[in-house]
């Protein structure tokens, strides 16, 4: 891996070297600084936290570096490092990439690599701050010609569990080869894969195969199959085996839509956790939902996900969400989730949504689970709009009835001025001895020009699960202030 390391910065150099005037270089910068505490603290304190990506195009090449860096007064903590070191090729028939780069093999059942816009992670056991993203450090040909693709990928991939403070065996303890190959005909896509992962467990190899297409100008459908292959049949894909099945079919109306997905999950944590399955959960926008959200067990979940939504001729539409995920983890638990959702216009200028979700979560132990909610956004003025939101939850723990509630207001200009401030409170006796503890915090955003902006927090902040783009992780209680500057150049 060092050897390739050298071999891209030396590339790098050599073409940032020549015909400097003619090549392009842009990148982006994110800083954050913040003065408070979380839970496990016993003091305020400062830190400082900032990621610079710089990127370098020439003809047919792109070069990128990312160099992060965090500073506390514990100096355990603290690093200054290279990141991320990149070389790519791209031409009409074949992308070469060298150093750090993303690759995600069908829809993550065997691996998934990925970047979460904006978005720090901090654990409570190590305490230090690092971008969430997952990538691979080696490198990956694409080919592609006519109705035919293949990719080759060998690397190790992240496993940002662990902060840059930690060595990169640990960081990066799996070694993938990995080969993908597709052929489309007649709007229908077949597709193979193979996997081979080593570590210090030893080695396995996986076998995927997809089908995806449309069957009319209505209904698409996508089917992916996923197992450990060893010395077992390909083709058993009972309790016994190490396997992975995902499947979606979309139904598209003019003013009607319905997708249906299934999922069947057993074994299949690939290395530490490199591949990502879909999760078949609705993501929520609503503070309430997305922090009660059901993460995915890969090592037996079995479940699925139904959608449907229709437009009415006023321009309003129906949603509604039916997901069902089980997991026999020596007792069987059952996850249930129904979601509605109404969004409308008043007067044909104010936008509004109202929603109403009902779920069982035996892992959280959250029985008769009810969540509903009102969103505002009143276009009080020519430039401006006004937010108002209220979010509601209730359900039953061990006998206990727990209550959440969040109300948000909120004010903007254009996109250039937005502010926030958002009230919290709950009796859960998991975070709180009280009868009640509340949360308050603002949120002032202030874009500067096209390519920088501001963004100042202060107060409180909840923490819990988080999820985007179907990742979650974990958002830590905040209690202090927090600036943060975002630039692109």
């Amino acid at each position: 891996m060092q050897e390739i390391k050298k071999g891209v910065l030396l590339l790098a150099l050599f073409f940032g070297s020549i015909h400097v005037l003619v090549a392009q270089i842009s990148g982006n910068n994110l800083l954050e600084y913040q003065y408070g505490k979380l839970p496990s603290d016993n003091s305020k304190f400062s830190s400082f936290y900032d990621r610079a990506v710089v990127g370098y195009t020439y003809n047919a090449f792109k070069a990128g570096i990312t160099w992060e860096q965090f500073y506390t007064p514990f100096q355990e903590r603290n690093y200054t490092q290279l990141t991320q070191y990149s070389l790519q090729y791209n031409s009409k028939i074949v992308t070469v990439k060298l150093g750090n780069f993303q690759e995600t093999i069908g829809r993550g059942l065997l691996l998934r690599s990925f970047e979460i816009l904006g978005a720090i992670l901090e654990d409570l056991s190590y305490r230090s701050r690092n971008y969430f993203q997952r990538d691979i450090l080696g490198f990956s040909a694409n080919l592609k010609f006519k109705n035919f693709t293949t990719k080759i990928i060998y690397g190790k991939p992240l496993n940002n569990v662990f902060p840059p403070t930690q060595s990169n065996s640990l960081r990066r303890s799996d070694e993938i080869k990995a080969i993908y190959s597709d052929y489309s005909f007649k709007k229908q896509t077949l597709g193979i894969a193979v996997l081979d992962v080593s570590n210090a467990s030893g080695n396995k190899q996986y076998g995927m195969a997809t089908v995806s297409g449309k069957v009319s100008p209505i209904i698409s459908y996508y089917t992916e199959f996923a197992k450990e292959t060893g010395d077992t049949n390909f083709s058993d894909f009972s309790k016994t085996s190490s396997h992975g099945y995902y499947g979606n079919i979309n139904f598209t109306f003019e003013k009607l839509g319905i997708s249906a997905e299934y999922k069947d999950y057993n074994d299949f944590n690939v290395g530490a956790g490199i591949n990502e399955p879909p999760a078949l959960i609705k993501e929520h926008s609503y503070k309430v939902l997305n922090r009660s959200t059901h993460v995915v067990q890969p090592l037996n979940e079995t479940g699925y996900q139904i959608e449907m939504y229709y437009t009415f001729p006023d321009a309003s539409t129906l949603t509604f969400n039916n997901a069902i995920a089980r997991n026999k983890l020596g007792k069987e638990f059952v996850f249930k989730e129904y979601f509605t959702e109404y969004s409308f216009a008043i007067a044909q200028k104010h936008d509004a949504k109202v929603f109403l979700d009902y779920a069982e979560d035996p892992f959280k132990l959250e029985e008769n689970r009810i969540s509903a909610g009102t969103y505002f956004e009143w276009k009080a003025f020519k430039k401006a709009t006004l937010k108002t939101e209220y979010e509601f939850q209730t359900f039953s723990r061990t006998g206990e009835n727990i209550q959440n509630h969040v109300l948000t207001l909120g004010y903007a200009y254009k996109s250039k001025l937005v502010f926030n401030i958002v009230t919290e409170l709950s009796n859960d006796s998991f975070i709180t001895q009280n009868n009640l503890k509340s949360w308050i915090g603002a949120n002032v955003k202030y874009q500067l020009n096209k390519s920088n902006s501001l963004q100042l927090f202060g107060g409180q902040r909840r923490g819990g699960p988080a999820c985007n783009a179907g990742i979650c992780y974990e958002v830590l209680d905040f209690n202090g202030a927090e600036l943060r500057w975002t630039a692109r150049f």
